[in-house]
């Protein structure tokens, strides 16, 4: 079930949704956005679309489906083949206004909302710093060449060859 086809129980979600940012301003919790997070949002919301490349751990425990305020029900992770699939890689495919939310959700978790949750910090933390730099480089009112992909997929990078054990010693 989507709240895009129960108008009212969307209504409920964004009424939670202000009475929760009351309630956090009334506690004193700031929940700083990271820097330039408003202009992020406001390129986010024009995009049709915007692939994030992660673990399927790593997007679960992000994108925090429970809340409910803007659902990520229709994004769902596509497993990914080759390579990348081995390393257990998934692809998600959300909108521009999801991203939005997204980004939001990030944001409350990296700067202590009153929702947030403390245990998820690092891991937000690392999505945002990966989304942030791909939104920044989107340029407003220019038709797309691609869709813009954001990937946490940190990998040892491989080795070089062995240094001969002999190697630098003079005889």
């Amino acid at each position: 079930m989507t709240t895009q086809h129960h108008p009212q129980a969307h209504r409920i979600a964004r009424a939670a949704a202000l009475l929760a940012a009351a309630f956090a301003l009334a506690a004193g919790c700031d929940g700083e956005p990271p820097a330039g997070h408003e202009k992020r949002i406001n390129k986010a919301v024009g995009v049709a679309s915007f692939k994030i490349t992660c673990t399927r751990d790593l997007w679960d425990r992000t994108s925090h489906p429970e809340y409910g305020a803007e659902s990520f029900d229709d994004a769902k992770p596509r497993k990914l083949a080759g390579a990348q699939g081995e390393r257990g890689l998934v692809e998600i495919t959300l909108t521009g206004t999801q991203l939005v939310d997204y980004l939001d959700q990030l944001a409350m978790d990296i700067g202590g909302s009153l929702f947030a949750r403390g245990e998820d910090r690092p891991m937000a933390q690392r999505m945002y710093a990966a989304i942030a730099p791909v939104v920044d480089r989107i340029q407003k009112d220019t038709p797309p060449t691609e869709v813009p992909v954001a990937t946490v997929g940190d990998a040892i990078a491989p080795a070089g060859p062995e240094a001969s054990p002999t190697a630098g010693i003079r005889t």
